[in-house]
């Protein structure tokens, strides 16, 4: 089990945050966000929207490929390929959880040989709840704070959200062996 969390505060400006969130509230009225996957039930969810299955409807804006060149450049990952075997666009995923919903405990599957690795930006914080737990570790992330680690490796979930604002988190994938993370220096 590797816990290793990196983590990069004002990784993003909370301009960049705004305007990724913006992007969000239109994917939403578009249907480019949908339905979260459900425990049990499949993809039904309603309470967390992604666009995990959804790729094939939209087109991200150029914002997002530069955030995803920018962490690809401070952390000298220019090596591995992108982790598309878990949805989204280009190695992106995106999700929307609003009050009431979570995300269940749960371990990503590898891709191949290689464990998935998520380099995390969530954009927006929800009011209260919404914990993220690595393991059985409390990781307390801000708005526009990167944070990376392995989910193919290590039980990861978010507690119920709770208030008005939605958690919005950008998943940038990649995909690397455990060794090549170990390497990763910030």
């Amino acid at each position: 089990m590797n816990t290793t969390v990196i983590r990069m505060k004002q990784f993003v400006t909370p301009a960049q945050c705004g305007e990724l969130n913006a992007w969000v509230d239109y994917a939403v009225q578009n249907k480019w966000l949908d339905l979260g996957l459900n425990r049990g039930s499949g993809w039904t969810y309603k309470d967390r929207l992604t666009t995990r299955a959804y790729g094939d409807r939209f087109e991200y804006p150029p914002i997002v490929y530069d955030i995803f060149a920018q962490i690809t450049e401070e952390l000298g990952l220019h090596d591995l390929p992108k982790s598309v075997v878990g949805g989204g666009r280009n190695g992106v995923v995106v999700s929307c959880t609003y009050s009431g919903g979570d995300v269940h405990p749960h371990i990503d599957p590898p891709e191949g040989d290689r464990h998935v690795l998520r380099c995390n930006i969530m954009s927006q914080k929800a009011e209260d709840g919404a914990k993220l737990y690595i393991g059985n570790k409390h990781i307390d992330i801000e708005a526009g704070e990167l944070h990376c680690y392995l989910p193919s490796t290590v039980l990861h979930r978010v507690t119920t959200v709770q208030g008005q604002t939605p958690r919005i988190l950008w998943m940038f994938g990649y995909q690397a062996s455990a060794e090549r993370f170990a390497q990763i220096k910030v």
